[in-house]
């Protein structure tokens, strides 16, 4: 999968963003992480899903359910400078990074950005394992349906139709 280059006018590009969050607050953390990405440079937010409460997957037993939503952001054509946006907004809600998919106070994943294709490993996009969540893909297709991956060329509803079955057992609107 070749990278593409970058927007040749550097206009802002569409992307998709999961937020999650299972310590302390976690809708709180949710909604205090979009707020604090309308101050980033070139980020003009779009449309955002419902908030998704949904299971743990991987990480240590015991966990929190998660609190997840997807939004739609215009974005600089650059996937590692949207990337270091959000880790800077993650850093600034006090994230720290312990152990892989353990319980996090704020998680935001770029799940794709227009329809570019990166291989840096700082800026994988479409997210590598965007497919294999039904925890992102969800709340995606209630924000933006019909998006199209553009690396396998399925729909957002294609994609959790390919999931396992009881894939999506453990995800539910919430009732807030």
């Amino acid at each position: 999968m070749p990278e593409a280059p970058p927007s040749p006018d550097d206009s802002p590009l569409e992307a998709g963003i999961l937020f999650g969050a299972n310590l302390e607050d976690p809708e709180g953390a949710v909604a205090r992480a979009s707020d604090l990405m309308r101050g980033l440079d070139g980020f003009s937010f779009v449309a955002r899903s419902s908030i998704w409460i949904t299971e743990p997957v991987g990480g240590p037993p015991g966990q929190a359910h998660y609190a997840n939503r997807a939004e739609i952001w215009l974005c600089p054509p650059d996937p590692v400078r949207v990337v270091r946006g959000l880790l800077g907004v993650e850093a600034a809600l006090g994230r720290v990074r312990r152990e892989r998919w353990g319980p996090r106070v704020i998680d935001l994943d770029l799940l794709y950005l227009g329809n570019l294709l990166s291989l840096d490993e700082e800026a994988l996009v479409p997210h590598p394992r965007l497919g294999e969540r039904a925890f992102a893909l969800y709340p995606l297709a209630e924000v933006k349906p019909g998006w199209i991956h553009p690396a396998s060329g399925k729909s957002v509803e294609g994609l959790i139709a390919a999931l396992p079955p009881g894939s999506g057992d453990g995800v539910r609107k919430s009732a807030g």
